[in-house]
């Protein structure tokens, strides 16, 4: 929890104390809300990417434990200092400088070539040979990590609990069908394999999976459902009663005749 790079989640009495509620009224306040949803999912899609890398947007805030000392009064946030792009910043050390302006200096050339093409053949062009195709990319890419690493069932540690075996667990494989299988070379379907081994090309990652799976037991994770189990209510116990799939959930009020 203190040191992971992204998408970590707040803890209850982190997000009770920034908006202003306390811990027991977060039940009511969170439940969802389809459009509340939709706005939330639609914002992560376009812009996640972008904020996480100017403003480690869903990363660890504890900057003050940078091991050499260039976090103290950085934090998360559009002023907070810290980001992907300056060679001071308290994400990386002191040694990897070289690398960061290298990377800088990579994104300069291209926005100056794209200047460049867009004077010569149009914007429109730009827009529709680079920039929607860019964000394409950015969509996948930001759905599929997501997905990688969020689910109920993914422990998070903190530092005392924390271990390398512990954290390379915290993450989950989930079937895709066609698109993780045959556009993603089951990138999507082995990705625990990958926090443990990540040099396994990925025509042997379905069996290398199935090697682990034998070591890790209860603790791989997998999730097999597609888009189907959407489609469909199971049926009601008694016609009156409403459940999902696992047969759980609260039946809705009965309405009782009165005697006059």
């Amino acid at each position: 929890m203190e040191r992971d790079m992204v998408f970590l989640p707040k803890t209850r009495q982190v997000y009770a104390s920034k908006i202003g509620r306390k811990v027991h009224e977060l039940t009511e306040l969170t439940e969802e809300a389809p459009l509340v949803t939709a706005l939330v999912l639609f914002g992560r899609q376009l812009i996640g990417w972008p904020l996480y890398l100017l403003q480690n947007n869903t990363g660890h805030d504890n900057h003050e434990r940078q091991i050499e000392g260039r976090g103290v009064g950085k934090r998360n946030g559009p002023a907070g200092g810290v980001n992907h792009f300056s060679l001071s910043s308290t994400l990386f050390e002191a040694k990897d400088a070289k690398y960061i302006a290298l990377s800088d200096l990579g994104l300069g050339l291209m926005a100056i070539l794209l200047y460049e093409i867009a004077q010569a053949f149009g914007w429109y062009n730009v827009l529709t040979w680079y920039i929607i195709p860019y964000m394409w990319v950015n969509h996948w890419l930001v759905a599929i990590t997501y997905l990688q690493h969020t689910d109920p069932s993914i422990g998070h540690y903190g530092a005392k609990s924390w271990t390398f075996t512990r954290g390379a667990a915290a993450t989950i494989d989930r079937e895709f069908g066609f698109i993780g299988r045959s556009l993603f070379h089951g990138i999507i379907e082995t990705h625990i394999l990958h926090h443990y081994v990540s040099n396994i090309p990925f025509y042997h990652a379905d069996e290398a999976t199935e090697a682990i799976k034998l070591v890790m037991g209860r603790h791989y994770l997998s999730d097999t459902h597609q888009r189907r189990p959407c489609w469909v209510l199971e049926e009601l116990v008694d016609k009156r009663e409403v459940v999902n799939r696992n047969n759980l959930g609260v039946a809705p009020l009965r309405m009782e005749k009165t005697q006059e």
